[in-house]
């Protein structure tokens, strides 16, 4: 009798593991889409246990939706692209689930850190998801903005070599936001407001039907990483195709970047007018 008893102990154990199993599932499947990069693919792991009236909030966002939670995680690995994610254990009562999470970088440097509380429909989806920092374990706002700075240059340091020096447009069109407004003087020969990369390309062509160019001192870099702006200051060397004359002009520009592309471009001339006359120029 005592074995009867203890085999139907251990079925009603093993019945009751099985099913906070499951009911564990959409709390897997929600790390697992945080651990997704690819938006596409995190896109459709989301709808599997994310319903249209499901929400998300945490110090960062409050949001509804499938999209607007894809959203969400697009947006912080923007600025995190190397982030790494561990949870710990997970607390269950009825269709409520709690555990504490980290976010990591690649060189395990702690990014953040905090506890989820989540809410569960009990049909293998999740109704609610909030999320609380701990701002004791989140990276100083300081480091966050040295980072985003760091960003930032190194999409200029980027452009500046295709532009200068690869002359590679394909990889600068990669860098470039869709819209993006590029602003010369109005006095030179190829002045103007281009909008899109297809109309900087042309921009770029005309431009180099009026001179050659060399670098002849390397960019110096000054950034505002708050208003994401970064300012580039270097000098070039140039050789006017109408008349064969050289002349060396320093030169600064002004970017604007957003959500790591560039969005907006302003060069300033140390003097547009004796730039603009020396491209003119004649034998």
């Amino acid at each position: 009798m005592r074995k009867i008893y203890l085999f139907c102990f251990l079925f009603m154990l093993n019945g009751l593991i099985a099913q906070k199993k499951d009911k564990l599932y959409p709390i897997t499947a929600y790390e697992k889409v945080w651990q997704e990069k690819n938006s596409d693919a995190r896109l459709k792991m989301i709808k599997s246990i994310w319903l249209e009236d499901s929400t998300f909030e945490d110090p960062s966002a409050s949001i509804k939706g499938t999209a607007a939670f894809n959203n969400v995680i697009n947006e912080f690995y923007k600025k995190f692209p190397d982030a790494v994610l561990t949870s710990g254990a997970k607390i269950v009562k009825d269709n409520y689930v709690t555990w504490e999470w980290k976010i990591v970088d690649s060189k395990g440097k702690l990014i953040m850190a905090g506890r989820d509380f989540a809410r569960l429909n009990g049909k293998g989806q999740v109704s609610k998801i909030i999320g609380f920092w701990d701002k004791d374990a989140t990276l100083p706002e300081a480091d966050v903005v040295k980072n985003l700075e760091t960003d930032n240059f190194k999409v200029v340091a980027k452009y500046y070599e295709c532009l200068f020096k690869t002359r590679d447009f394909d990889i600068m069109a990669t860098l470039i936001e869709e819209g993006a407004v590029y602003t010369q003087a109005t006095g030179l020969p190829y002045g103007g407001t281009y909008v899109g990369f297809s109309e900087w390309n042309k921009m770029f062509a005309k431009a180099g039907e009026f001179f050659d160019l060399q670098i002849e001192k390397e960019p110096t870099y000054f950034s505002d990483a708050s208003k994401n702006e970064v300012i580039i200051y270097f000098t070039i060397n140039c050789k006017a195709k109408k008349s064969g004359k050289t002349m060396s002009m320093p030169i600064s520009e002004h970017f604007e970047l957003k959500n790591g592309k560039i969005t907006a471009v302003r060069p300033f001339y140390y003097d547009t007018k004796q730039f603009a006359e020396f491209l003119k120029s004649k034998k």
